[in-house]
């Protein structure tokens, strides 16, 4: 790939590089292509828990109660996650070190007043 700069002189992008625009093969290829590969998915440690998120389904509403007894009463059910059990969204900082301040719009783990579908409402962990 190829341009001119501001002066008319002919750039070449990717000279540099020794893959780009190459066929070549990753040290990992044969073993995704065969199923061997192991990915996060794959690991188990002793006492695990997953956990799945219940999802607004609709947009700009608003949950006003929760009865979680039945859920916990399934087996496997070992707790259940709701939003204000969580701490709000704290500042975060950019790679060049500016802070960016929390705001009450900040994307939460968890909410009440979802504000897409399909945003996570709650969340319950179990033995799988």
């Amino acid at each position: 790939m190829s341009s001119k700069d501001e002066n008319g002189t002919e750039r070449r992008y990717g000279a540099q590089y020794k893959l780009i625009g190459k066929n070549y093969v990753t040290a990992d290829l044969h073993a995704k292509v065969t199923g061997k590969a192991k990915y996060a998915e794959d690991f188990r440690a002793e006492g695990m828990l997953f956990c799945k998120l219940l999802l607004s389904p609709l947009p700009h509403g608003r949950v006003t109660w929760i009865d979680a007894r039945e859920a916990l009463a399934m087996p496997g059910v070992r707790a259940i996650l709701r939003a204000e059990e969580l701490p709000a969204p704290d500042d975060s900082l950019t790679d060049n070190g500016t802070v960016i301040k929390a705001t009450k719009w900040a994307e939460q783990a968890l909410t009440m007043e979802p504000v897409y579908q399909g945003e996570p409402v709650l969340r319950h962990e179990q033995d799988r």
